[in-house]
């Protein structure tokens, strides 16, 4: 049976049920998973075998330990095959579809607007926009009556078109 291929937001929101018994613990769990999405998304490194490897403590109530086997195997597969799979943001208008919501505390709306555009030229062909850049990229963060944009929605959206341009060669 192949292997699913997953994005680094998928990993991100995975969640697996819980035992009665004795379980993986899911803090230990959680925080590999976040290691696991780095490395698909291209910010970090993380070598397969390391993914084949990992011991979690059992707890009381932990993760059911064959769902995270089962998952594990397939992040593990996608590390080790290199493979980037595409994203939902093939063209630039998908891109500027997406609405993000509106936060007290969020990203400035006109710098993540800017970069937004120059990445959907990008996405069209009409840019020279990088996965890196992408990766690199900060906004300024807005306060008080200014609203930005929900940090976690821009953060999810850049891990997407990372992605994308990643898949692109770019």
């Amino acid at each position: 049976m192949p292997f699913p291929f997953l994005t680094p937001a998928q990993v991100r929101s995975t969640t697996f049920p819980r035992k009665r018994g004795k379980g993986y613990d899911p803090a230990q769990v959680d925080a590999f998973l976040l290691r696991i999405a780095d490395a698909l998304a291209g910010r970090s490194r993380l070598h397969p075998d390391q993914v084949r490897t990992i011991v979690f403590t059992e707890i009381a109530g932990g993760y059911d330990q064959r769902a995270v086997d089962d998952f594990l195997a397939a992040a593990e597969h996608q590390l080790r095959s290199g493979h980037v799979p595409p994203t939902t943001l093939q063209t630039g208008d998908a891109l500027m579809a997406v609405k993000l919501p509106k936060s007290a505390n969020g990203y400035d709306r006109g710098e993540v607007d800017a970069f937004l555009g120059r990445a959907a030229a990008t996405l069209d062909g009409r840019g020279r926009m990088t996965s890196s850049e992408v990766r690199h990229t900060r906004f300024t963060t807005t306060s008080g009556l200014r609203r930005g944009y929900q940090v976690r929605a821009v953060d999810a959206l850049l891990d997407e078109l990372e992605q994308e341009l990643r898949f692109r060669g770019r």
